[in-house]
């Protein structure tokens, strides 16, 4: 038992015999995940109540397995926390199978028509996916969900345009466990989508492949005064694009960035601020974008190529920005360049290199050619487990192989059981009318001022994504925020990645900012200052989404070849505004800039962007002229 149960959660095997054994049963729930989806994906897959289903099942019950509850003691388990946790696991499992084994007379004869032992099911699985939310994500998106079916039962009360009709307590339960709520769309997502490649990112970690991103990084950046925090932004970036949590990828790359940034003489809050920041931009830099366009391909019916091009310009704006920055920062504080061993090519790393240069190049392969993401997720992880076990550099060990299994599944959890829970508050929103009302609400509103409109759209996918990953925060703003944007003309492919970007950014924003939270932790400073910097550093990353309405050529992906030409050079006019809004806000250019000079280059930047011709070209000069002006006495000073 504890062989198989130290690999995996290492120092947290202490205790009684009865807590080690729902470790490894806990262990076992999520290699069962990792083991049904590859079955299914490699040889067929079962209806949807079924394939849902059983991941829902085993990731309740492999939550509450692992993880101990509110009635533990300082996170060691009590007999009541055991308790409970196997009562709430009793009742999964019951609905689950009730579910499996009647689901068909279901969808048949009693849609709409449950009977009393159907509604049981209802609400005693509903209460399982409450709990076990809650287990995952805390408080916060308990209390949403919870509200969610509050709002079901009472919202008749509610006023102005939060009313509706009345609903029985058994259509609320209906709503709830069923395709409308949780068995919805954000569960399928995750299941059909996203688990395959949470299975490819911990392939990559565990043969070591995922590690060559930091190795990389290191060797761009080596020499360079801002080359630790440029090393943080470039392999956040590349890390956090198979990684599915901006959080997540913090704790992953920050254990290494942040300590060496500020080693070099970066703030703690400034470096806590990079990699919050960076490790949000990998959620939105292609291939994977943290599988958030393979799901966007799913619910748009937009080919996934389509959707990577399209988001590789912002993508690399954002990146550009925050390479600036650093840099400004970098000689604002007169760094120097820290003395870094050079990165040797041994044999491992190179076998490194290749198999994850073989796994990317098959994956995107397979994407050009048109087959399924699931399928293409599924060849290269096969693709990178073949290479590592025929290389003897990577060859992984019985241990690693069990190692792969369990976080395979585990790694998903969060996610599965956040998006099984939001699947409630989309049926609300949805089934009330309430998605509609705020619709036109926000289409009221941009009908005479479209920016209004957008800014309101971006504030409502902020708030309502706040403290989810980022796939469940994308799911459920889309419905929200995404059909407005829509009705007031904005394409489709444009309105999902607008929601996209703030869903992914809400990771970073006050009050609950998880990702700023995860790098104070790191950095050893106050999450508000930190939370401060991510702000400043973000600020393009924020400004993008309402750029490219204004401006669809920033997103090359859907332009026509004679586009092409205007296209880049309003990017080159695009990395002027980023260069005068980095030294404004950095305060620094070849020297220090005084406030007069640092609100120029703020309005010149503004001008860049406005949705005006002559505005850009002016903006354009004003930011051009002051930057060269700098320089020019920069280069002064320094030959005097």
């Amino acid at each position: 038992m504890q062989r198989l149960i130290e690999p995996v959660l290492g120092g947290a095997t202490a205790g009684q015999p009865s807590h080690r054994l729902m470790q490894l049963a806990g262990l076992f729930a999520c290699v069962g995940i990792a083991v049904f989806i590859l079955y299914t994906q490699a040889f067929g897959r079962f209806p949807p109540q079924v394939q849902y289903g059983v991941v829902l099942t085993l990731a309740i019950a492999a939550i509450f397995l692992l993880k101990p509850g509110p009635l533990a003691q300082r996170g060691q388990r009590t007999i009541a926390d055991m308790a409970l946790s196997l009562v709430l696991i009793g009742m999964a499992l019951y609905a689950g199978g009730y579910l499996l084994a009647h689901y068909e007379e279901i969808a048949a004869l009693r849609e709409g028509l449950p009977n009393r032992a159907d509604l049981w099911c209802y609400a005693i699985g509903t209460i399982a996916v409450l709990f076990a939310a809650h287990r995952a994500e805390g408080w916060l998106l308990m209390s949403v969900v919870a509200f969610a079916i509050v709002y079901l039962l009472f919202g008749q009360y509610f006023p102005g345009v939060l009313e509706h009709r009345p609903f029985r307590l058994a259509k609320v339960l209906e709503i709830s466990y069923s395709y409308q709520g949780i068995f919805g769309v954000a569960l399928g997502a995750v299941v059909d989508v996203v688990y395959i490649f949470v299975i490819l990112g911990v392939a990559l970690r565990v043969t070591g492949a995922g590690e060559f991103f930091n190795d990389l990084a290191l060797m761009l950046t080596r020499g360079r005064r801002s080359g630790p925090a440029q090393c943080a932004i470039v392999g956040s970036a590349l890390f956090g694009s198979i990684n599915g949590s901006a959080p997540a990828n913090v704790s992953a790359t920050g254990v290494l960035t942040i300590p060496l940034m500020k080693r070099a003489g970066y703030a703690p809050r400034f470096a806590g601020g990079v990699e919050a920041t960076a490790s949000c931009v990998g959620q939105i830099m292609p291939p994977v974008m943290g599988v958030g366009a393979f799901i966007m391909s799913d619910i748009t019916g937009v080919p996934y190529v389509t959707i990577m091009l399209v988001a590789l310009a912002p993508a690399l704006l954002f990146i550009a920005s925050l390479m600036v920055a650093a840099a400004l920062e970098a000689g604002r504080l007169d760094l120097t360049a820290l003395e870094q061993e050079r990165v040797a090519w041994t044999g491992q790393r190179r076998a490194r290199a290749f198999i994850l240069l073989a796994g990317f190049g098959t994956l995107l392969a397979l994407l050009f050619s048109g087959y399924p993401a699931t399928y293409c997720g599924l060849i290269a992880v096969g693709v990178v487990l073949g290479l590592a076990v025929l290389i003897p550099q990577t060859r992984p060990t019985w241990r690693q192989l069990w190692v792969f299994l369990v976080d395979s599944g585990r790694d998903g959890l969060s996610v599965a059981l956040a998006c099984a829970a939001i699947g409630i508050v989309i049926g609300a929103v949805t089934t009330t009318g309430l998605g509609v009302k705020l619709n036109q609400m926000i289409v009221a509103l941009g009908s005479a001022h479209l920016l209004y409109a957008l800014v309101l759209a971006a504030l409502c996918s902020i708030l309502l994504g706040m403290g989810l990953p980022t796939a469940a925060s994308y799911l459920m703003v889309i419905f929200v925020a995404g059909p407005a944007i829509m009705d007031l003309g904005v394409p489709q492919l444009q309105a999902h990645l607008f929601v996209f970007y703030y869903a992914v950014l809400s990771a970073i924003t006050p009050p609950v900012a998880l990702a700023v939270f995860a790098a104070a932790a790191i950095a050893a400073e106050k999450p508000v200052p930190i939370a401060i910097n991510a702000l400043r550093l973000c600020f393009v990353g924020l400004i993008l989404p309402i750029a490219w309405i204004y401006h669809p050529e920033l997103l090359l992906g859907v332009l026509s070849l004679g586009e092409l030409p205007a296209a880049l050079a309003f990017l080159a006019t695009m990395i002027v505004a980023i260069v005068a809004i980095s030294a404004a806000h950095i305060g620094f250019f070849g020297g220090r800039i005084g406030l007069p000079e640092r609100a120029a280059l703020a309005a010149a930047a503004v001008a860049i962007v406005y949705p005006d011709p002559i505005s850009n070209v002016a903006g354009t000069v004003a930011a051009l002229a002051l930057l060269g002006l700098r320089y020019w006495r920069s280069t002064r000073v320094a030959s005097a």
